[in-house]
């Protein structure tokens, strides 16, 4: 039964299964009305068989929906591709998607319906694939359970039907550069008017979240969602493509709402949009207020209220401003200048294009095929199929736009945006945020894709884009729509998402500033903004560092500015000098903010301690002092290895002490102590790693030329 009903293979069943025969229980229930054959009583015989999962922790058990207890898909008759007969579907293929629930709501859920199984409760059956209707809804309605995943579509079984005809039609014409994704999408387009509709409405209070999400049917590419793999663990097919005959089917559909409630939410903080967004919503779709409803289905509520008390919520207004999707306008008024946010409907729209096509290509079916005349594109040759879900979309719009219905007849203006919202910047967003790179690392390659791919054609308001993109990708990213932006509420820190949405703005002037401009800008004021306040901007040799170290030390930095003025002269000097360097050609820091050696002549390489910031955030019981001190031989034998030099100026090299990030100045010490030696390694040119190294090892490394400096803490 298991493996008819869940498609769960016997091999899988007894990796992960125990069956309680203590627990079987059988029983009949007559004379019942049957709603599969009106008008017919019916004898039930109901036999109750008890399983336990050997380990809910256990990677093979994701597939029925553990260890968050998610919702999971199964399928009754043939909705796998390439295996479709002359006669179509039988009647009765059907898609099911189950719940998990309490026992005890287990057993109130039987006195209302027949379904049995490992599961007790259907959530929703798509009946009869070949009609697409859908019917037995059973909805847990008990408090606690309250549902956190939208309905698959009410037409998912027809669509899937006609996808699959089409795949398995015997005659048809190979399209690059994928046949599957232009069948998938032969014939349909995009409802643009209802898309404009959305966009006019999202800000209107009377434009609920159903409402909402019912519109969304504008964008056909929502129905790839459907097309995902099955997993090979659990049925035991040779088949590794097309729908999945249990578990994961859905989940990127849920996602890719998620992402869209994101939207919806943000477009309406003034509203209800910060409830919705640290909340989600009850069974009526509307939001939950915390502080009035005793709603005990809603998970960590007191990270919910911490989140919409703590977010900056005007960083995500004015992120919103930025890219364009509000327009600010005076307001008529004689007495007072007043301005007032307007929805820009063609930003918006663009918005949701992007979010509607943005992971299809996870679809591992409709992955494209690099043309020769196109490669090599990304690293990919002729002939070669893109795997990578971003570069693969970013091929289609880059030579197929015409395969997306969705993209293709946006503006060229808003097919840019979308188009760089797609693009790999290669930037960190950590290293800006924590200043724990010089700005050559953090921006030099983001200002080549704008200049080199788009040609100068990208305006801040793009950038602004992007992030919001971003944003709300990331906010959608668990598989559960209706209880909120999850991923960020319940699980990112705080203080990381707000500084991630104040840097937003320096970011974005990376269009028309160099990348210095723009790292001593956020600098400046992130000082000026520091709490509790540290008095007026620093001036003098060393201001960059002491900015740098009040980003890079965080919760820290008080203990760690009182550290850098207790350093000895020449770790000062170190410090201040090798913080002070760009990693740019021609560029430098304000002259009155960094040493005067540092201004004439520019030299490189500049050093990216990576993780120093996390060096500097554990303090523990650690004398900053310490700490600094170690910093500050690190950059001495960096340079050791790699003297200054003008030819290198726009070098940046990346020093990674992984080893020690988590290590106390006393565990440190006492490896010492042992006949140990800390190294720092040149491993290539542009990276070097501390090590922990023997006698016996560091003869060998003598042995065999290799480049390190031994890093000296006997001073500590």
């Amino acid at each position: 039964l298991l493996e008819e009903r869940l498609g769960l293979a016997a091999a899988w069943q007894a990796a992960h299964l125990v069956e309680e025969p203590d627990l079987y229980k059988y029983s009949t229930e007559d004379n019942i009305k049957s709603d599969g054959y009106p008008g017919l009583t019916t004898l039930y015989c109901i036999h109750e068989v008890y399983f336990r999962v050997r380990d809910p922790s256990n990677p093979g058990v994701s597939i029925i929906g553990l260890p968050n207890g998610q919702e999971f898909a199964t399928a009754e008759g043939d909705f796998g591709f390439g295996q479709l007969d002359q006669e179509g579907y039988s009647i009765g293929t059907q898609l099911n998607i189950w719940t998990w629930m309490r026992e005890s709501m287990a057993m109130l859920s039987r006195a209302s319906t027949k379904t049995s199984g490992i599961l007790t409760g259907v959530v929703q059956t798509v009946e009869n694939a070949e009609e697409g209707h859908v019917g037995n809804k059973t909805m847990c309605k008990h408090p606690a359970l309250r549902a956190r995943r939208v309905p698959l579509p009410t037409f998912s079984g027809r669509v899937l039907r006609e996808m699959q005809e089409k795949l398995c039609a015997k005659e048809k014409i190979e399209r690059p550069p994928s046949t599957a994704l232009w069948l998938c999408l032969d014939g349909k387009k995009t409802d643009w008017a209802m898309a404009q509709r959305i966009a006019r409405r999202i800000a209107d209070p009377g434009y609920t979240l159903r409402q909402f999400h019912a519109d969304l049917s504008a964008f056909p590419e929502l129905h790839l969602y459907l097309l995902e793999e099955t997993p090979k663990a659990a049925t035991d097919s040779k088949s590794s493509t097309g729908i999945s005959s249990g578990r994961t089917i859905g989940d990127e559909y849920q996602r890719t709402i998620g992402a869209f409630f994101a939207i919806y939410w943000m477009m309406r903080l003034d509203i209800d949009g910060k409830r919705g967004f640290c909340n989600g919503v009850d069974a009526d779709w509307k939001p939950v207020c915390l502080d009035k409803d005793t709603d005990q289905s809603v998970m960590f509520p007191e990270k919910r209220a911490a989140f919409e008390n703590g977010a900056q919520w005007a960083a995500f207004q004015r992120l919103l401003i930025k890219a364009g999707l509000f327009e600010e306008r005076k307001r008529a008024n004689p007495f007072r200048s007043e301005t007032m946010l307007v929805v820009n409907p063609d930003r918006v729209v663009s918005m949701l294009a992007i979010t509607a096509i943005h992971d299809i290509m996870k679809m591992n079916l409709i992955l494209p095929t690099v043309s020769r005349s196109h490669s090599p594109y990304h690293g990919y040759g002729g002939g070669d199929i893109v795997g990578d879900h971003d570069h693969a979309l970013s091929y289609v719009m880059d030579h197929y736009a015409d395969a997306l219905p969705s993209y293709r007849d946006l503006s060229p203006t808003e097919k840019r945006a979308v188009q760089f919202s797609q693009c790999d910047l290669c930037f960190n967003h950590g290293w800006f945020v924590q200043a724990e790179a010089p700005p050559g690392a953090i921006f030099t390659k983001f200002r080549e894709a704008l200049i080199r791919d788009h040609k100068s054609q990208i305006c801040q308001s793009d950038i602004a884009f992007y992030f919001v993109h971003w944003l709300t990708d990331l906010a959608g990213s668990e598989p559960t729509p209706l209880a909120g932006c999850e991923k960020f509420v319940t699980k990112f820190p705080l203080v990381v998402l707000n500084s991630f949405l104040r840097s937003f703005e320096f970011v974005e002037k990376i269009a028309n500033h160099t990348e210095t401009e723009v790292v001593e800008e956020y600098l400046k004021v992130r000082w000026l903004e520091a709490e509790p306040s540290l008095g007026p901007l620093p001036v003098g040799p060393c201001a960059i560092t002491r900015m740098r170290l009040l980003c890079m030390a965080q919760v820290s930095a008080a203990s760690v500015l009182k550290g850098f003025d207790a350093l000895s002269f020449e770790d000062r000097e170190v410090l201040c000098t090798e913080m002070s360097l760009t990693g740019c050609a021609c560029q430098s820091f304000s002259s009155d903010l960094i040493p005067q050696d540092v201004v004439s002549p520019l030299v490189g390489p500049a050093f990216l301690v990576y993780y120093g910031p996390a060096f500097l955030q554990g303090l523990g019981n650690d004398s900053p002092v310490a700490r600094l001190m170690v910093l500050a031989e690190l950059y001495r034998c960096a340079r050791s290895l790699w003297p200054a030099s003008i030819a290198r100026v726009d070098l940046n090299v990346t020093i990674r002490i992984d080893i020690i990030k988590t290590l106390s100045v006393e565990a440190i010490k006492e490896a010492t102590m042992g006949g140990d030696a800390w190294v720092l390694v040149k491993h290539n040119e542009r990276e070097a790693f501390v090590e922990r190294s023997s006698r016996k090892k560091l003869n060998k490394m003598i042995a065999a030329s290799a480049k390190f400096q031994v890093v000296d803490v006997s001073c500590l």
